[in-house]
């Protein structure tokens, strides 16, 4: 088991779950396809034949149940729910009517008296005459005239003050989207998410497709089977890095100015 991991270049537990049939620890049908192949070349059986019986057992195999089907118990009103604001509508109350007696109470306590009404003496007495200011002797000086004028207090205006100038904020430009060409010779899976983890593609594309995808870069690009599949980033053919290979499958990113790299 060692020496065919090694031989691989497999986890040695691929090779146990290959062995024990847990497929399912494989992940997806393309990869338990491509390990069947590689191992049944490597202990020297017909690998076409491991391929289809495993087609054909995971075509057999059940649908997983729907949970979403599964009937359900109404939810009962809680009752408490209600304390809360039959509570806070009983405070409410009482401090309304808390108020209301308090000033009814002070209403009632302030007087009602007016100020005392005029005498009749004083209704009938006569208007008196303006008292007549006596004649100013000749020669003598106006006071009115001699006076001198008061001094004008100079009044100070406000400097106007100046808005202050606001440069333009200079808006960033916007990113521009990746252009990815995959041209399929052979069936492989494929998955590929922009910067923001948004899934752009998760299938199969069958042998001969051709898949064009956009998004917004970084893109992280995985391949079930590298060997079948020609990359082009803004029209530009691009070789998958050596160092971004997992055995017949890749993962490398696809970054704004289009160079692949290595997806840790």
């Amino acid at each position: 088991m060692a020496a065919a991991a090694e031989k691989l270049h497999l986890d040695i537990k691929v090779i146990e779950a290959l062995e024990s049939d847990r497929f399912a620890e494989l992940g997806a049908s393309v990869y338990v396809r491509g390990h069947l192949r590689r191992y049944a070349d490597f202990v020297g059986e017909p690998g076409v034949e491991l391929v289809n019986t495993y087609s054909a057992r995971a075509e057999a195999r059940p649908p997983p149940p729907d949970l979403t089907q599964i009937p359900q118990a109404e939810r009962r009103a809680d009752p408490r729910r209600l304390v809360t604001p039959l509570v806070g509508l009983g405070c409410a109350l009482v401090l309304a009517l808390a108020i209301w007696w308090v000033l009814a109470g002070s209403q009632s306590a302030a007087p009602a008296s007016s100020g005392p009404a005029p005498s009749n003496e004083a209704a009938s007495a006569p208007a008196t005459s303006p008292a007549v200011p006596p004649a100013r002797p000749a020669g003598a000086p106006n006071a009115a005239s001699t006076s001198p004028a008061p001094s004008p207090t100079p009044v100070s205006t406000p400097a106007a003050t100046e808005p202050a100038s606001t440069a333009p904020r200079e808006e960033a430009p916007p990113v521009r989207a990746t252009r990815l060409r995959l041209e399929l010779s052979n069936e492989s899976w494929v998955e590929v998410y922009d910067s923001r983890g948004q899934r752009l593609f998760y299938d199969v594309a069958g042998a001969g497709s051709v898949q064009s995808i956009e998004g917004r870069p970084p893109l992280r690009v995985v391949l079930g089977n590298a060997a079948a599949v020609a990359v082009q980033v803004d029209g530009q053919p691009r070789d998958i890095p050596s160092n971004a290979l997992d055995g017949e499958g890749a993962r490398f990113n696809v970054s704004r100015s289009g160079n692949l790299s290595r997806a840790r």
